[in-house]
C-alpha cells in the first residue's frame, strides 16, 4: 500500500488507518461489542500483511485498555508502526486538562503502549483543555524530550484551529467525522485546515456501518449506533442531540449510493465510500475499525473513482448535507467542535 506523507512532518502513513476503539479487551460499550484481544492481535497482523502501518487509539478508549491491547499487538515491530493516540476525556466531571494533566496522561499512554515515544499525540477535543497557550507549550516540551514526535488535534473546528496556530502551535492533522452521509466539515473546516496546511484524518468513514449497506432500515441498526443526528432523538435513550433526525433522507441516500455502485460495477459500498473519502481535499487517511482480519482486508480494497462517479456520489448525498448543515458534531445538541 502506497504511503502518504503527512503535512508538517516526515510521517509516512498508509491511506487506511486502523482505528482501535474496538480494542476493548473484551468489554462491550454502547457502540461495540466486546472484542477478544486475540482477535485484535490478528487484525494488527493482517494490517502489516496488507501494508497498513497507521494505528489510532486514545486514553479514553476503555480507559487505556485499547492502548494496552495495541501495545501488546505491536511487540517486536513497534518501529514499523506509526502510532497515534489522544489525551482527553479521562478527567472526572470533564475537568479541562492543565499541563500536568497532559504529562500524566502521556506517561500513562507510553506505559500502556509499551513504548518510549508516540508518533502523533493528539488533543482529543478543544473543550478538554484549560488553556491553548499552556497546551501548546506543554506539547512542544514533550516533543523536545522525545516522548512525542509530532502533535495534532481531533475534533477542532475553525476557531480552535485558528487559535492553536496563532498561539504558535503546528498541528500535523485534524481528526474529524467525515463520510458520504456526514459532510458538514465541507462548509468551513476543510478550508481552515487547508489554510494552515493541516491534513484531515477521517473517522467514522462508514458512518458506523451504515455505508456498508448491511442495514436495510432503521429497525435493523443496533441501538448503540442510533445516537447520531441521522436518527430521531427518541430512537435510543443514549441520544443527546434532541433533534428530529433524518431517517428518511439517510436511507434514501444509502439507496442511491447502492444504485450508483451497481451501475458503475464498483466492488461494493464499503470500498466506494472509503475511496470517495480518499479523493476529497486534505484527506490523508481514513480511520476504519475492524471486527476481524477479513473486514480489515475488505477496508483496504480502495479503487480510483472517476470524476463522473465522484459527482454522482456528491449529488446523491447533497440533500442530506444541506439538511444537517455546517455543524460537524453529529452527536451533541450544542456543538463541541468549535
Amino acid at each position: 500500500m502506497k504511503k502518504v506523507k503527512l503535512s508538517n512532518s516526515d510521517l509516512e502513513v498508509s491511506p487506511v488507518c486502523l482505528g482501535c476503539w474496538q480494542f476493548n479487551d473484551g468489554k462491550s460499550d454502547i457502540t461495540w461489542e466486546g472484542q477478544d484481544p486475540k482477535t485484535s492481535y490478528s487484525i494488527v497482523d493482517k494490517c502489516f500483511e496488507l501494508g497498513v502501518n497507521f494505528f489510532d487509539t486514545a486514553e479514553a478508549y476503555s480507559n487505556h485498555a485499547s492502548e494496552t491491547v495495541l501495545g501488546k499487538a505491536l511487540e517486536g515491530r513497534r518501529r514499523d508502526a506509526i502510532v497515534a493516540t489522544k489525551f482527553g476525556n479521562r478527567m472526572p466531571n470533564n475537568v479541562a486538562y492543565r499541563a500536568e494533566d497532559i504529562e500524566r496522561s502521556l506517561n500513562e499512554s507510553l506505559v500502556a503502549l509499551q513504548t518510549d515515544y508516540i508518533d502523533l499525540y493528539q488533543v482529543h477535543q478543544s473543550t478538554m483543555i484549560a488553556d491553548m497557550n499552556e497546551t501548546v507549550k506543554e506539547l512542544k516540551r514533550q516533543q523536545s524530550l522525545g516522548k512525542i514526535r509530532y502533535y495534532a488535534v481531533s475534533n477542532f473546528g475553525p476557531l480552535s484551529l485558528k487559535e492553536m496556530h496563532e498561539t504558535g502551535g503546528i498541528s500535523v492533522t485534524n481528526q474529524l467525522p467525515y463520510n458520504l452521509l456526514w459532510r458538514a466539515i465541507e462548509y468551513e473546516v476543510t478550508n481552515v485546515c487547508d489554510r494552515y496546511n493541516v491534513d484531515i484524518l477521517a473517522y467514522s468513514p462508514l458512518q458506523q456501518g451504515l455505508l456498508t449497506g448491511k442495514f436495510p432500515d432503521v429497525a435493523s441498526v443496533p441501538e448503540g449506533r442510533r445516537r447520531t443526528k441521522h436518527f430521531k432523538s427518541n430512537s435510543t435513550p443514549h441520544s443527546r442531540h434532541g433533534q428530529d433526525g433524518a431517517e428518511t433522507e439517510t436511507f434514501q441516500a444509502i439507496s442511491e449510493i447502492r444504485k450508483i455502485c451497481k451501475e458503475n460495477n464498483l466492488p461494493g459500498m464499503t470500498n466506494a465510500a472509503l475511496s470517495w473519502l480518499i479523493a476529497q481535499p486534505r484527506v490523508a487517511s481514513v480511520i476504519t475499525g475492524a471486527s476481524g482480519p477479513e473486514q480489515m482486508q475488505q477496508n483496504c480494497q480502495l479503487v480510483e473513482l472517476s470524476q463522473k462517479v465522484l459527482t454522482q456520489f456528491n449529488e446523491a448525498t447533497q440533500a442530506l448535507k444541506e439538511k444537517f448543515g455546517s455543524d460537524p458534531d453529529m452527536w451533541a445538541k450544542e456543538t463541541r467542535i468549535r
